[in-house]
């Protein structure tokens, strides 16, 4: 039974829809809903995304249901969801007035997705094949087009150095039109202009990465209107050359928290140098795609990576298992394993994972053990697991991260994609 909340965006309602459907029974449809309502949404999704499907329509040569399934797994209007391939099939079944059969199902769309996408690739090569090599696949890891006014392509192509790409162009150009601190510079202002004997970055925020919130020790000026000069007339500080926006927060008392990602500590002897080490490890930790966040968990000796059927939050409850720790004495085994487990379970900082058409927030990570993942595998999905994962009492067997992106994707389960 589907109950439907009536504040729930269109689009929500169709991917909960999409989510119950049974093609193995007589009338996939579920029970509680009917053809008049699934109808209902789609004509209002329709009025968001029906003209620019038209358009591509008459534009290219993307049919209808090429152009369908290209822009509802693709594009998301401000307020919507977006899609699941089950939730296109729905909307196509619909807007197509052939109610009289069954939705269309995921390896329907999926045939329809992989026939457009395959049609845009074309077109995009053709357009970046046009002129002289390099091409933008041999200098950009995801090239886009980018439409110009003539005139300004022109003023752009006469400040380009002689190996500067656009992208390296337009990324310096960007740059220069921030005044900048780089953070070494910012920790040395604090600790000579405010007497700092302590400098942090807050992580508890999420996407922490994209604003960097500094926390500072200032004895001398946190009572005051204005930071050390440097602080003070800078738009970002920069990290390994990569400029970031920022704020900060001065304290008068030296408060270390748990979230803190530590810069400078004078009573804990951690110089600035080991401090920006730690930024930028965790700077490079902070996303990742499946496969690579499963190497990590490897790396640091992990057998399994699980996520919990319920999110955690807004993202993600994942769940590195490791080897069980082997003690001969009495002490508490979930308390002797839990110290023996590395830091995150070897995903210390990780915020995001990036799928293949979406991004999911990491909410929670829980590194366990085999044994006690045993009482976790019933409220739990494996993304993947080593050969022999199956020696522990769960009993699960090998898990193998298929090279698909799409597979990878489809391994999480739908209410923590739906966090994306």
């Amino acid at each position: 039974m589907v109950e439907l909340e009536t504040e729930w965006h269109p689009s929500t309602k169709l991917n909960v829809i999409a989510g119950e459907l049974d093609f193995a029974a007589v009338d996939p449809l579920p029970d509680g809903v009917t053809r008049d309502e699934i109808e209902e949404n789609c004509y209002a999704l329709r009025t968001l995304y029906g003209e620019y499907v038209d358009e591509i329509v008459a534009e290219t040569t993307l049919s209808r249901r090429e152009a369908q399934t290209w822009v509802l797994t693709r594009l998301v209007h401000e307020g919507a969801e977006r899609l699941s391939y089950e939730a296109v099939g729905l909307y196509i079944w619909a807007i197509g007035r052939s109610t009289d059969g069954d939705p269309l199902s995921r390896t329907i769309v999926a045939d329809y997705a992989e026939r457009a996408a395959e049609k845009v690739r074309r077109a995009e090569e053709t357009v970046k094949r046009t002129g002289p090599p390099p091409y933008p696949d041999d200098c950009y890891e995801e090239p886009a087009l980018v439409w110009l006014e003539g005139a300004v392509a022109d003023r752009l192509r006469r400040r380009a150095g002689p190996e500067e790409t656009y992208g390296d162009l337009l990324e310096r150009l960007l740059d220069e039109t921030l005044a900048s601190v780089p953070i070494a510079d910012l920790i040395a202002a604090y600790r000579r202009e405010a007497g700092s004997e302590y400098v942090a970055v807050e992580t508890v925020y999420p996407n922490w990465d994209e604003q960097l919130r500094i926390v500072a020790h200032a004895p001398e000026t946190a009572t005051e209107t204005a930071p050390p000069e440097a602080v003070a007339e800078a738009d970002a500080v920069t990290v390994d050359g990569t400029p970031l926006p920022f704020r900060f927060e001065e304290r008068a008392e030296p408060r270390r928290e748990r979230s803190h990602l530590t810069l400078y500590d004078a009573a804990e002897g951690i110089e600035p140098e080991t401090g920006i080490d730690r930024l930028r490890d965790a700077l490079a930790a902070v996303e990742g795609t499946l496969p690579e966040v499963v190497d990590r968990v490897r790396e640091a000796g992990g057998r399994a990576l699980a996520v919990a059927n319920e999110p955690a939050g807004a993202g993600a409850h994942l769940h590195p298992v490791f080897p069980d720790a082997e003690r001969g004495d009495a002490v508490d085994a979930s308390d002797a394993a839990e110290d023996d487990l590395p830091e995150g379970g070897g995903l210390a900082h990780l915020e995001r994972i990036e799928l293949d058409d979406r991004t999911i927030a990491v909410g929670r990570i829980s590194p366990t053990t085999v044994a006690e993942y045993g009482t976790l595998a019933g409220s739990t999905t494996l993304l993947w697991a080593a050969p022999d994962f199956e020696s522990g009492p769960v009993g699960s067997g090998p898990v193998e991260l298929p090279d698909d992106p799409v597979e990878r994707r489809e391994r999480f389960p739908a209410r923590v994609l739906r966090t994306a």
